[in-house]
């Protein structure tokens, strides 16, 4: 999905270092948030939180930390059900 939307496999790549230095910094912010939101949404810390309110408005916020909450949804049931994803 990721490479349909523009992003490259250079990119991608640097995503599973965990290098977020090839990404614009609004990118960053987001991409830092949904991290933190991932790993343990109770310590998304005022940094973190401060980088992405100087990139995004509240409205926009919400829907970064909604998609970034579907997606940990999906590969979560998907994991304990042991399913495959399709193409």
């Amino acid at each position: 999905m990721a490479r349909r939307l523009g992003v490259s496999p250079d990119e991608l790549e640097a995503l599973t270092r965990g290098d977020l230095s090839r990404f614009a910094p609004r990118e960053q912010a987001a991409l830092a948030f949904a991290e933190k939101l991932t790993l343990d949404s109770r310590q998304v810390s005022d940094p973190v939180f401060n980088s992405l309110r100087r990139h995004f408005d509240e409205g926009e916020i919400i829907e970064i930390a909604a998609v970034a909450g579907i997606f940990n949804y999906f590969n979560r049931f998907n994991n304990a059900l042991q399913m495959q994803p399709t193409k």
